[in-house]
């Protein structure tokens, strides 16, 4: 710290100047500030102030002399005036509506302004305390009753039985137990008639010095309206001087002529801490200067006691900011606080029993985790039983209790939800998630890392079937690729041999063979080629508004024949309106004409094949029905994979690529493919959304 250095004198008169100067600042300050509350800085200001003076003290007065009245009345004594009420410059007259005179002061005279109350006094009150047994609860309360029409107030109620004393008290024999079990005690109180008077207080015009306090307060509120600037000028004043004294010692605080360059700090500053400071300006301070006198007094203009109290506090918060400023120059202020000395080895307690905690719960199953908690509950409900009984920091502790199990409950619906997040993610497919188990603790961290590793799992299986899928897609266009050019020559071949004439019929029998293998093994690779586009979408689809009536009776007409000639009978059922759906008529027919091959192949002659059509407001399902001429040891979901086939012996021609590549070319469609294998019966269900 470089410049020059302060000097002791300068130290003490900015002290001065401080205390001084801010105790001035705040003791005028409070009177200048109520007298603008007042209206005292008006034009009419000290005409008002003295009228609000002299109606305040009337009225204060008025009030304590009536009460006092009313309670002589009811005690049936003589009224005696004591305290404020004994002032000579106040006195008073007690009339009846009528104007005869019940009570009045011994002096009467001028007055400068007076007040008046009317009202009613009740008599003199009579005390009586009533025992009385009844033998049932409702006789008891119908008695209760009984006494509340008949007195004029009640009060130190008790209830209780002679049987089981909720106060345990122990009920004499000699009592009259025998005229019930019931019994009510009350104290009771008849007031004497009530008396209508008029209550008139009044300010003396010519007011006696040592009279009371009317007169001390009076000449207070004369003295306020007479130097009502000088003080607001005094306040001011007052609080740039010790501004200015402040900004000086806040600027030299720690500096010393002695040492140079360095920052000093005192005694005060290594004990006492500044948050500790803070608690002591809140709870001692500022309750001190809310007590401050301002107004009027008797005691003078600015009591010396309001004066005293102003230079501690000042003297105080002054001290502890230029401790706060050595401290904040050192850079140690932060070491030096209470709470962190507290906070820290109580920090440290936490975690250490959090972790001890936490790795017993751990250790133990989900069972007992949940017992013992149960049984902390129970344990602490307990102790709020005990504090209920005795009655001595319930309410303390019912708060401590709720705030634990709310904390609690919090922390485990939070848990929860992060699982519960992380299980919704995996459903919907997003293995990428990872479920943040840095939170969680015991049961539900290993629950969530047992969802990663769940994810991890399908994430892992998913792949694999995927490179399965395009291992085994890639194999089979591959393969059709390579097939299809030698079989191209082979066909060409035969044909050329079959314009060729052959030396005998044997010759000519293994031609037409060699014919219808080739063609099947070219249909064999044209449905493989196909399949393989169908499963990756490699196929150009024009979707367009389809008559599904009009597309259902062509293939009626294309299939009725070649179904005849298997003994077959088409019975087609189209819907009742004609329902339009967007599809693509080349492969819809495609699929038509792959699902009559299967029924053509593998139904039982002499059975019908039924063809139905049904419609909704949301989509168009078209159902194929046949009964399999073989049975069908095989599910439904076996039988719609590639090269899987009906007949089990595979006598009959096909390559069992038909409903797989059936079951593609829908889906491309938006469409969906279904089979339900019921015994012998086969029926194969084809669903679109419908047009509007």
């Amino acid at each position: 710290m470089t410049g020059k250095q302060p000097k002791g004198w300068a130290k003490v008169l900015a002290w001065v100047l401080v205390l001084v100067g801010f105790t001035v600042c705040v003791t005028c300050g409070g009177q200048a500030l109520w007298l603008a509350q007042q209206g005292g800085y008006t034009n009419y200001g000290p005409r008002q102030l003295m009228e609000q003076g002299e109606q305040e003290l009337l009225e204060d007065r008025l009030e304590g002399l009536v009460s006092v009245y009313e309670s002589s009345q009811r005690n049936g004594t003589s009224m005696e005036l004591t305290g404020r009420l004994r002032d000579n410059n106040f006195f008073f007259t007690i009339k009846t509506p009528s104007g005869a005179t019940l009570l009045a002061s011994e002096e009467q005279g001028e007055y400068r302004e007076k007040m008046t109350w009317q009202g009613e006094v009740l008599g003199k009150q009579t005390e009586e305390t009533i025992t009385r047994y009844y033998a049932t609860p409702e006789a008891r309360e119908q008695g209760m009753e009984q006494l509340r029409q008949k007195y004029d107030d009640i009060y130190n109620v008790d209830y209780y039985d002679t049987v089981s004393d909720p106060q345990d008290r122990v009920i004499e024999s000699s009592e009259p137990a025998a005229e019930g079990r019931y019994v009510l005690q009350a104290e009771c109180v008849t007031y004497g008639p009530a008396v209508s008077v008029e209550v008139t207080g009044y300010l003396r015009q010519d007011l006696e010095a040592n009279g009371g306090d009317i007169y001390g307060k009076l000449m207070t509120l004369t003295q306020l309206s007479e130097y009502r600037y000088s003080i607001a000028t005094a306040a001011l004043i007052g609080g740039v001087l010790g501004a200015l004294g402040l900004i000086y010692l806040v600027k030299n605080a720690g500096r010393s002529a002695k040492r140079p360059g360095e920052v000093m700090r005192t005694a005060l500053d290594r004990v006492l801490p500044l948050d500790l400071l803070a608690v002591l300006a809140v709870v001692v301070i500022l309750p001190s200067i809310a007590s401050l006198d301002t107004g009027p007094n008797e005691k003078g203009l600015i009591p010396l006691n309001d004066i005293l109290l102003s230079l501690v506090v000042v003297a105080l918060l002054v001290t502890g900011l230029l401790s706060f400023v050595r401290q904040e120059k050192t850079g140690e202020w932060k070491k030096t606080l209470l709470c962190r000395r507290l906070i820290r080895p109580a920090t440290a307690a936490w975690r250490k029993g959090k972790d001890v905690v936490c790795r017993t719960a751990g250790k133990l199953p989900l069972f007992w985790v949940a017992g013992l908690g149960f049984l902390g509950l129970c344990f602490l409900e307990g102790l709020c039983l005990l504090a209920t009984y005795y009655g001595n920091g319930v309410l303390l502790l019912w708060l401590l209790l709720k705030a634990g199990e709310g904390c609690l409950l919090i922390y485990l619906v939070l848990a929860m939800r992060e699982l519960q997040t992380g299980a919704h993610h995996l459903a919907a497919g997003q293995l990428e998630y990872q479920v943040p188990t840095d939170r969680l603790i015991g049961p539900f961290r290993a629950h969530g890392e047992d969802l990663n590793n769940i994810r991890q799992g399908i994430q892992h299986a998913v792949e694999e079937q995927m490179k399965s899928e395009r291992m085994k897609t890639e194999l089979i266009t591959n393969v059709s690729h390579d097939i299809k050019t030698p079989l191209t020559s082979i066909v060409n071949y035969v044909d050329l041999l079959k314009k060729e004439p052959m030396p005998d019929e044997q010759a000519k029998q293994y031609l037409e063979v060699l014919d219808r293998q080739s063609a099947r093994l070219k249909k064999l690779t044209e449905d493989l080629v196909e399949a393989s586009k169908a499963s990756t979408g490699n196929l150009t689809v024009d979707l367009q508004p389809t008559d599904v009536n009009v597309l259902l009776t062509q293939t009626v007409g294309e299939y009725e024949e070649k179904l005849s000639e298997r003994d077959l009978t088409l019975v087609l059922t189209p819907a009742e309106s004609s329902p339009k759906i967007s599809a693509d008529g080349r492969l819809l027919w495609r699929v038509f004409e792959n699902l009559f091959s299967n029924i053509q192949k593998y139904a039982l002659p002499g059975t019908r094949v039924y063809l139905t059509c049904e419609a909704t407001a949301e989509q168009v399902s078209i159902a194929f029905r046949n009964i399999s001429a073989t049975p069908l040891n095989i599910s439904a979901q076996e039988l719609m994979e590639r090269f899987v086939r009906g007949d089990a012996s595979r006598n009959t021609e096909g390559s069992g690529l038909g409903l797989s590549i059936a079951r593609s070319l829908t889906q491309i469609q938006k469409g969906d493919f279904s089979l339900t294998i019921d015994g012998d019966l086969f029926k194969a269900i084809l669903t679109f959304p419908r047009l509007s």
